[in-house]
């Protein structure tokens, strides 16, 4: 039997499966390691660590004597998470996390150096704190004697793929994200880099997604050789993983976070700058991506905060017992800020329309609903430019194990909404190695848990997302700096 390796640098660990040719999972490994942060707001890793786990997940994997054929290696990761490194690749100091928020004043002042819209029709994205140039920009001014040792950057998983192949190679899902990428031309903005005095060195050649980019050198005797694939970043692995390869696609997921997912088949600018252009993994396909802050965070806040007895089963019976607009209560997700479409990092949560009574039913259902009118706000950013009608939603993440939840998705977008199990990036990643070593484009098959149609309270909907956009907006000229309207 012929099988797949996908390998996931995720933010708290290493996670490796394998999938056979059938898209099955055949096995699953995870090592963790730790986060640092040395002060307030930064997120570091040690890559060795990285390379740690990569030997206990592959050392776990083939532990089992699995009877199947090796035929590729493909990887993914952490998107953005910089790592500096000297000519023979060694990290110069720790990788700077996606997560951490030290450059934030640097993408304001680009902006205000070159303006917003000529950033735009260089990346095709406003730049935020998690590019990876920014990370560049910053160690400059704030570590010297680092920045001019480096000869070669890489994101997390082409570093760690470069050490287990002795390949340096990008690939253009990971180039998107660096701020350094001409994403319509699925290549590097080489005359961005002179302006920013970013040596063209430093980057490897960047390469679709199902490419062969070399072989293992580092791993078990079984693996030795194997074919190595250039892979993706997690969000467009998690795609592949899900079949998010049409634009007639639409993916949801509501996590921590919540992201909107829009696979295109063309490219074009975003028509709201808090939509993210990329590349996508599957070859000649790009995507937008929005995301809302405070997504399951939000019901898990008001869970830790005021019920910690409750279970999400009970919250979600709890909010079912209310009726579809809360009793008239809008609650606004904005507990980290909000990216889009407010773009505004002061935005708070709010809950408005408190009366007696109210009850504990009707707040949870707002929350419910207000995450769902938030992702509806940041879709409806990307609608004007549709040019079909979508033909599938396809929602995943913590908040789909919801049934309520999921209801309110379907009558808010007024679409069916297609529940299926996420297999992970590292699926997704395993999938990509598969169509680059058999040539077969097949979709990997969908687990489909259930298909949520629209209710009767569409209508409802419809109305009380009215209320939502217009209130939204106007709160947000009242939490400091409006940086967009929408």
């Amino acid at each position: 039997m012929d099988a797949y390796i996908g390998l996931d640098v995720g933010t708290q660990g290493m996670k490796g499966v394998v999938v056979d040719d059938a898209g099955s999972v055949l096995d699953t490994a995870y090592a963790p390691y730790p986060t640092q942060s040395p002060a307030p707001g930064w997120q570091e890793q040690n890559p060795q660590d990285w390379l740690m786990a990569y030997d206990e997940v592959l050392q776990r994997l083939m532990a089992k004597h699995l009877p199947v054929v090796y035929r590729g290696i493909g990887f993914t990761g952490q998107m953005h998470t910089t790592v500096a490194c000297n000519a023979n690749g060694v990290p110069v100091r720790p990788a700077i996390l996606w997560s951490d928020t030290r450059a934030a004043g640097y993408g304001e002042a680009l902006e205000q150096r070159y303006g917003l819209d000529s950033l735009v029709r260089q990346t095709a994205n406003k730049p935020l704190a998690n590019f990876s140039v920014l990370r560049l920009l910053w160690m400059k001014d704030h570590e010297p004697q680092h920045y001019r040792t480096i000869q070669r950057v890489a994101v997390a998983k082409d570093w760690v793929r470069d050490q287990v192949t002795g390949t340096f190679m990008a690939d253009v899902t990971d180039g998107s994200g660096t701020y350094l990428f001409d994403v319509g031309r699925r290549q590097w903005n080489w005359e961005w880099m002179h302006t920013l005095s970013i040596p063209r060195q430093w980057w490897a050649d960047a390469v679709e997604s199902p490419t062969v980019v070399g072989d293992l050198r580092r791993g078990p005797q079984a693996l030795q050789h194997v074919p190595v694939v250039a892979g993706a970043g997690d969000q467009e692995a998690s795609a592949v993983g899900t079949g998010l390869t049409n634009e007639g696609d639409l993916g949801v997921s509501i996590g921590t976070s919540g992201v909107i997912f829009w696979p295109r088949s063309g490219f074009s600018l975003p028509p709201h700058p808090s939509i993210h252009a990329f590349c996508h993994a599957v070859p000649g396909m790009w995507h937008w991506m929005a995301v809302t802050q405070s997504a399951a965070l939000s019901l898990r806040w008001y869970r830790d905060t005021f019920a910690p007895t409750l279970s999400y089963r009970d919250l979600d019976q709890l909010a079912a017992s209310s009726a579809a607009g809360s009793h008239g209560l809008l609650f606004f997700p904005y507990l980290q800020g909000e990216r889009a479409p407010l773009m505004n990092a002061h935005a708070q949560g709010t809950l408005m329309g408190l009366r007696p009574e109210h009850r504990a039913s009707d707040i949870v259902r707002a929350i419910l609903e207000g995450v769902v009118f938030s992702l509806f706000h940041a879709w409806l950013m990307m609608k004007p430019a549709q040019k079909k009608s979508l033909e599938r939603m396809v929602a995943t993440g913590g908040g789909a194990q919801s049934t309520l939840w999921m209801q309110i998705l379907a009558d808010v977008f007024q679409i069916p909404v297609t529940v299926v199990d996420d297999p992970g990036a590292a699926v997704g990643a395993a999938w990509l190695a598969r169509r680059a070593i058999s040539g077969d484009v097949k979709e990997l098959s969908l687990r489909v848990r259930k298909v949520v149609e629209p209710s009767q309270n569409q209508g409802v909907y419809a109305e009380r997302f009215h209320a939502y956009r217009s209130m939204a907006m106007n709160l947000n000229g009242l939490w400091g700096k409006e940086t967009v309207q929408g």
